[in-house]
């Protein structure tokens, strides 16, 4: 008895519409915790019930008699009703409101019989708390969509959350009428691009819409087959059961496939698809996002839109910052020993330690182009290679005044802390990347609120007769970002630039001369007004004013090697400072402040220029030595190396790692239970059905004049000229025995007289699991002779 019961069960619960039901709450319940995920001061602790009823109602309508039309009405209806009810918290004014009607109501008929007065002051007092929370409510919501009309950030997070409510009763409800209608993509695409608008700008939680993806795929192979089925049986067409365990087995398979490829491979474009409307009228969309309480994406540089033109170092000229002796950091690298003698002198590296890196000039000073931030974990590694040409340099920070960055030399390669890299291009995460490729790279900032770390850089270890033999093979990503210049630039600074660089053979050269006609004819001096509103800050520096301090420089050289045609761009941080051989660091103050010009040369990368006449030149070798150094430094970074590409073998191995482990799974356990479980006449079938359907490749279509034996031989016949033509005969030779066997037991089911047990199920099974590799393998090398055939014939 319990057999059959459990037996009753496990049909119900397996049945496609069982599992479509539970597919869809799963969708819904990766819906709301997407959008709750995505919400800030929003109370979304009613969504998940929401969803749940809501979806079970448009479930039971969609039953009904009623037409889209009557039922959206009373949906809506009953979802603002709830809405209201939840945020004007009338549960208990409500129950209290009923509990004294129904009190008066056995009062009525006597109180008319005796002209008696009833007592109603129950009814009003409990009618006026529901009128005053009503009139509340009501003028909060007024505020709110007043100011939403007049583009006002309104920041009510009870109006925020009913909105929300209601907007999850509604998607629910329409998930659950067009689930009960079989229609996967009409039931789940609302809710998919509601979350995709969401997920798009808080970038929270994106796993939720590649699980309503998955969840799509499912329900419409679930429900193409039950719709289907259905039409079979009403028009009474015979049909196979094993038809649901083939579909099913696509189904999963597709499905896991698909959603693996969508989840896991990168999509470049989708995040310029992203930018592209994020960037169309932002101001709007942040306002409304807000409105709707979506949390901004986790970034702390400023959006361009929001970007006012500067040079970064303007406050050096007040407020006493350019001889301030105030230390901003100190910074060690290990390279040099702490020297305790006053007539040793120490002959350290200079180092620049950026902050800002920017890369567009519109005029009137500098902004960045759009920036994608990356949350950083402690210690990963931001490029996944090793950079010829470059020496690591490992730097120890310590910031006695914290400016919410991290600032480092060269190209950041990894830092001991989480931080937030602010990227406008990416590095590729390809293992084989090359160093072209990686130099590409490009960011702004790396925003952090840490008073101390540890990071790792790659320096530049060049000599000048390689920059001078770099050549101008510039990658297209480099010219259009660094050579670009606002079309209000003069001509004269232009004509200024073909005169300063007029001779010169190579972009080294070019560079030279730019750097050194500033340093040459335009003396440092802080007692400078701002640029005139409306005229370009380069053209003023070097025509009129003709004096300034760093930013003055370093724009100056930016603007004048990209309009030579070297892509160059403006960085903010500090000069070297001044290095203490008692305890090996560099310490760094606020008069240390500085911007300076970097160009970049094909496969070296950027290249510091000192354009400003108050620092020294930059000192370069014209054959670079051994670096002695790096035989000691290198290991430690082939090991982080290592880690980084064990990490991305993982992101890629782990899905198709989890694909095969289902796959076996489900042919070593639940294929055999899907037969087997079945009565084993009616499991012999199947089993031969899956063997005819194998064989067709090789016999062709089974008549219905012939018998099973018959097919088998025609196959067999097949299997033996394939078998005489390689030298696996030995493999093939099963084939003969297995596709015998097998016939024979599914031949003893068609007579009546003839008892099978489960064991003759049992061996069935056993034979065409070893059976059915075979023939696939024989099915290749049918292909393989075909193909040769042709070859041949050609």
């Amino acid at each position: 008895m319990m057999t059959r019961l459990t037996a009753r069960i496990t049909r119900a619960l397996f049945t496609a519409d069982a599992l479509a039901l539970v597919l869809v709450l799963i969708a819904l319940q990766s819906f709301v915790y997407g959008i709750s995920s995505s919400l800030s001061n929003t109370d979304a602790k009613y969504f998940s019930h929401v969803c749940l009823a809501a979806g079970l109602i448009g479930f039971g309508l969609g039953k009904s008699k009623l037409n889209g039309i009557q039922a959206s009405a009373g949906i809506a209806a009953l979802g603002v009703s709830g809405v209201w009810i939840l945020g004007a918290g009338l549960a208990v004014p409500l129950s209290a409101f009923g509990r004294a009607v129904l009190s008066i109501l056995p009062q009525i008929i006597p109180a008319i019989r005796s002209h008696a007065i009833i007592e109603t002051s129950p009814i009003i007092e409990s009618w006026a708390v529901i009128s005053e929370t009503s009139s509340a409510l009501t003028a909060r919501l007024q505020a709110w969509f007043i100011g939403v009309s007049r583009n006002v950030t309104v920041n009510d997070a009870l109006i925020r959350g009913m909105i929300w409510l209601l907007i999850v009763w509604l998607v629910s409800a329409w998930v659950g009428w067009f689930a009960r209608q079989r229609n996967a993509v009409l039931s789940l695409m609302p809710c998919i691009f509601l979350l995709a608008g969401v997920l798009s700008y808080s970038e929270y939680r994106i796993e939720s819409i590649w699980t309503l993806v998955v969840v799509l795929l499912f329900l419409m192979g679930i429900w193409n087959y039950r719709n289907h089925t259905w039409q079979w049986e009403k028009h009474r067409v015979d049909y196979s059961d094993s038809i649901r365990y083939d579909l099913g087995q696509a189904v999963v398979l597709l499905s896991i496939v698909i959603g693996a490829l969508a989840f896991f491979t990168p999509s470049v474009s989708w995040r310029e698809i992203r930018d592209f409307w994020r960037n169309r009228d932002q101001a709007s969309d942040n306002r409304t996002a807000e409105n709707l309480g979506i949390q901004k994406p986790r970034s702390t540089s400023q959006p361009v839109w929001e970007q006012k033109p500067s040079l970064p170092r303007e406050h050096l000229l007040s407020g006493g910052y350019a001889q301030s002796q105030q230390i901003v950091m100190t910074i060690r690298t290990g390279e040099l020993p702490p020297i305790n003698h006053p007539f040793i002198a120490a002959d350290a590296p200079r180092y620049y330690w950026r902050g800002i890196i920017f890369d567009e000039y519109v005029g009137a000073g500098w902004v960045t182009s759009n920036v994608s931030p990356q949350k950083v974990q402690a210690g990963a590694p931001l490029i996944p290679g090793l950079l010829n040409g470059y020496k690591r340099v490992h730097l120890d920070v310590e910031l006695k005044e914290p400016e919410g960055r991290i600032f480092w030399s060269g190209i950041l390669y990894s830092v001991d802390i989480p931080f937030t890299a602010d990227w406008r291009v990416r590095p590729q995460s390809n293992l084989f990347a090359d160093q072209a490729a990686l130099l590409q790279s490009d960011m702004f900032a790396a925003p952090s609120d840490a008073n101390a770390y540890k990071a790792d850089a790659y320096v530049p270890n060049v000599s000048i007769t390689e920059l001078r033999a770099a050549g101008t093979d510039y990658p297209e990503t480099i010219r259009t970002r660094y050579l670009s210049l606002p079309p209000s630039l003069p001509e004269r600074v232009r004509e200024l630039a073909r005169q300063i660089t007029a001779g010169k053979t190579n972009p080294y050269e070019k560079a030279k001369a730019i750097e050194s006609y500033l340093r040459t004819n335009y003396p440092y001096d802080l007692e400078v007004p701002a640029p005139p509103e409306g005229q370009d800050v380069a053209d003023y520096f070097l025509f009129d004013l003709k004096k300034g301090y760093c930013d003055y420089y370093a724009t100056a050289m930016v603007v004048l090697a990209r309009s030579s045609g070297l892509p160059a761009r403006f960085v903010s941080g500090y000069a070297p400072g001044s290095y203490d051989a008692l305890n090996a660091e560099y310490i760094v103050r606020e008069l240390n402040a500085h911007s300076w010009a970097e160009i970049y040369f094909p496969e070296i990368g950027w290249v510091e220029f000192e354009p400003t006449a108050s620092q020294p030149e930059i000192e370069r070798r014209k054959i670079i030595l051994p670096d002695t150094s790096m035989q000691t430094q290198q290991p430690a970074v082939v090991q982080l190396i290592r880690r980084f590409h064990l990490e991305q073998a993982v992101y890629w191995i782990a899905p198709m790692s989890g694909i095969l482990f289902l796959l076996l799974i489900y042919f070593l356990l639940i294929e055999r239970w899907l037969y087997l479980r079945r009565s084993p006449s009616l499991a012999i079938e199947r089993i031969y059905r899956r063997f005819y359907r194998s064989g067709r490749p090789f016999a062709g279509e089974r008549t219905r004049a012939e018998t099973a034996q018959e097919f088998a031989d025609r196959l067999l016949d097949r299997v033996a000229e394939i078998r005489e033509r390689t030298r696996f005969e030995g493999l093939l030779s099963r084939i003969h025995k297995d596709a015998g066997a097998l016939t024979g037991i599914y031949q003893s089911t068609l007579f009546v007289d003839c008892r099978i047990q489960k064991e003759d199920a049992r061996m069935a099974w056993r034979t065409w699991r070893g059976l059915r590799w075979r023939l696939l393998f024989a099915r290749m090398l049918l292909i393989q002779n075909k193909t040769r055939d042709g070859d041949t014939n050609g």
